[in-house]
């Protein structure tokens, strides 16, 4: 009988992690993609919870839920674990995922989304001509990268 644990809209099935995206796709991870891992510097970190943080629909506290669900089944399948699987480091794979959240606005936070209201209001207001002056670039000034915002209708609200 297949057991199935829910965390946030994540569920740990006998074949992995899976949820669904606002149009309804099904979107699954297998155990192999679980163990999978990546060779950044010194460090091998894990490469589904680092390849989330690129997907949009996904938004910050989907991410978070995610990486509990992550843990839950690398313990749940530890038996199915490959042999001769280096060590991975969850603290060089969290690192990756936080610079995401330092740039990003999620829509599912109060901040977020009243932030993305007045931006999206402001924009609104704007001519042709004041939309290309705000696009110009100026060498001298200081980089900020611009701010992304994540989620979808399925994603969990704070």
């Amino acid at each position: 009988m297949e057991q199935k644990i829910l965390i946030g809209r994540w569920t740990i099935n006998n074949n992995g992690i899976l949820t669904k995206k606002e149009n309804n796709a099904t979107i699954e991870f297998s155990l192999n993609e679980i163990w999978s891992y990546d060779n950044k510097s010194e460090y091998n970190v894990y490469s589904l919870p680092v390849y989330l943080c690129s997907q949009s629909w996904i938004s910050n506290i989907d991410l978070l839920d995610f990486n509990s669900a992550f843990l839950v089944c690398l313990e749940k399948f530890e038996a199915v674990k490959p042999e001769n699987l280096p060590i991975i480091s969850w603290s060089e794979t969290l690192k990756r995922q936080y610079k995401r959240f330092q740039y990003s606005l999620d829509i599912n936070s109060f901040e977020g989304r009243k932030q993305f209201e007045y931006e999206t209001e402001y924009k609104d207001t704007l001519s042709f001509e004041d939309m290309m002056k705000l696009s110009l670039v100026d060498p001298q000034a200081e980089y900020r990268p611009t701010v992304e915002v994540f989620g979808d209708k399925l994603s969990r609200n704070p």
